[in-house]
């Protein structure tokens, strides 16, 4: 055989066993594209091993590895993102032309510098040789070169097969990305609404009919799942919605959705009363924190254990506050007729989160937005004296539940002190007069109470977290944010703990579930929860 075409077979062989390597990771998830292109190269890999070498042993390996792949095809189904046309343009192109003219004008200026004139055309030629071991060298350069100079030819040389290597390697990770979401019934929120009534039992329930919330409906549509797409994963909200002998199919269907487009998935804050199920379909459980239940026919202001919530109360109704509540359905909040209430309250809003240094949270936590404030609960702190609002509260309905679920508590800087005290303890007297059965003052992330309701310590699905592991996070998260201090602010109010859990399939996945909802929950992303402590500092 030539020696260009030993070289080039050699080159082509390495070339297809690192692509073979990078294929499994995707035929391992079923990929249906890794699956073609492992048939692609052990298919290149018979002829380039006979070439190199008359290699019977590497080639006969390839073929009966080709041989089954064929017989086991129907084992990958999985989708990959699509190869469009303004991806290659915008992407693969850009990158390759990029790594010619590297190459070429590389080897021009090796040769223009070293050997006294450069030339185009040995510059490809070199550049082809070195990518792809087509050819041989075409550089003219002294044999005799100095120290420094051999030092900047041997590394531009070597850095060529690097740079290659690891371009093919991002190519072929970027081919078996997982499929690009695209919506599918956000317009769906009206008939959403309507299974929401019904059925929903969560404290973050309302937050299905959030903004850049989708759904999967059941086959038959009495059933759905509401979820957040980010980094690949479907992060729902709360546990799915409907009739109970419509979940199990509905989850069903919904890992199946997952798995063929490879997308990862979990539930986010599932109540205890779920496990079950999720444990029967083979997922894990993972307790994240503890959901704060105020019942309102239990509620009372009397006792030592509410002695701060008590005299902030107190003293706030003789220094004459008064609460102003707006409820959908009975005295809904007009936002241009309010006597520009509503302006008031963005100046609360602002002010706080100024002070506060943060940004407005998503996912399953509301923005001030005056518009949607109609088919909230607000709840003002009113000084009559200085015509102005001190505090607001916010609550958004749980349907199933005939209660209401905390979402956003803002005050100004020179409000009252135990002007949230007050407002919480004035919101359970009206929704008590009202009818409503529990208020939830909702998520305290982290925070674990022993011996709270629906507590599913025995349950062999949920992973049991150390409490020292526990311990550090609360501690070193609490200056992103205020895990502890919000805990123990809700424990002053004596309520009942309801465990939350994060539901997945894959704990391989768990670093990417972290980090979908740390981008779901702040518009910064991972940036916003350190911008904070810069401030600070």
């Amino acid at each position: 055989m030539p020696t260009t075409v030993l070289d080039a077979s050699r080159t082509f062989t390495l070339l297809a066993g690192v692509l073979l390597l990078l294929t499994a990771w995707g035929l391992r998830r079923g990929k249906r594209r890794a699956f073609v292109a492992a048939m692609f190269l052990c298919a290149v890999s018979v002829p380039v091993n006979m070439l190199k070498a008359f290699d019977f042993e590497e080639a006969t390996a390839a073929t009966a590895l080709l041989f089954a792949l064929g017989v086991s095809g129907d084992a990958f189904r999985v989708k990959s993102r699509e190869l469009t046309l303004t991806a290659l343009r915008s992407r693969a192109l850009f990158a390759a032309l990029g790594l010619a003219i590297y190459a070429v004008a590389g080897c021009w200026i090796l040769e223009a510098t070293y050997g006294g004139g450069g030339s185009l055309l040995r510059a490809v030629a070199e550049s082809a040789y070195r990518l792809f071991g087509v050819g041989h060298e075409t550089l003219v350069l002294p044999h005799q070169l100095g120290p420094h100079a051999q030092r900047v030819v041997h590394w531009f040389l070597n850095s060529l097969n690097v740079i290659a290597f690891t371009f093919v390697v991002l190519i072929g990770l970027l081919a078996l990305k997982p499929v690009r979401h695209r919506g599918r019934h956000r317009l769906e929120s009206a008939r959403v609404e309507s299974l929401l009534r019904a059925h929903a039992d969560s404290s973050v329930a309302a937050f299905a009919l959030a903004p850049l919330t989708d759904y999967f409906f059941s086959a038959n549509g009495r059933a759905v799942i509401a979820y957040r797409f980010e980094s690949d994963t479907l992060l729902t909200i709360g546990d799915p919605i409907g009739p109970e002998e419509e979940l199990r199919p509905l989850l069903q269907g919904f890992a199946e959705h997952c798995l063929e487009h490879d997308w990862t998935f979990a539930f986010f804050q599932a109540r205890p009363e779920r496990l079950p199920l999720y444990e029967s379909l083979g997922w894990r459980s993972l307790h994240i924190g503890e959901d704060a239940i105020l019942w309102t026919d239990r509620f009372t202001l009397e006792g030592s254990a509410m002695g701060d919530v008590r005299r902030a109360t107190r003293k706030l109704e003789t220094a004459g506050l008064t609460v102003r509540h707006f409820v959908p359905g009975i005295h809904p909040f007009e936002e241009g007729s309010a006597g520009g209430l509503a302006e008031q309250l963005r100046q609360v809003s602002n002010e706080w989160l100024a002070s506060a240094h943060v940004e407005e949270r998503g996912f399953v936590m509301g923005r001030f937005d005056p518009h949607r404030l109609s088919r909230e609960w607000v709840a003002v702190a009113w000084d009559g004296a200085r015509n102005r609002a001190e505090a607001f509260l916010t609550w958004v309905p749980v349907w199933a539940r005939r209660g209401w679920a905390l979402d956003l508590m803002r005050r100004r800087a020179d409000a009252p002190p135990g002007v949230m005290e007050f407002l919480v303890a004035k919101s359970v007297e009206d929704a008590r007069l009202r009818g409503d059965a529990l208020l939830s003052l909702s998520l305290s992330a982290l925070a674990k109470v022993e011996g709270s309701e629906g507590n599913a310590e025995g349950d062999p699905a949920v992973e049991k977290s150390p409490e020292r592991a526990r311990a550090f996070l609360m501690q070193h998260l609490a200056r992103f944010y205020e895990f502890e201090g919000l805990f123990r602010w809700k424990e002053k109010f004596c309520p009942a703990f309801e465990d939350r859990y994060l539901v997945y399939a894959d704990p391989m996945a768990l670093p990417r579930i972290a980090l979908a909802l740390v981008r779901a929950q702040s518009a910064g992303g991972i940036r916003a929860y350190f911008r904070k402590q810069r401030v600070a500092t």
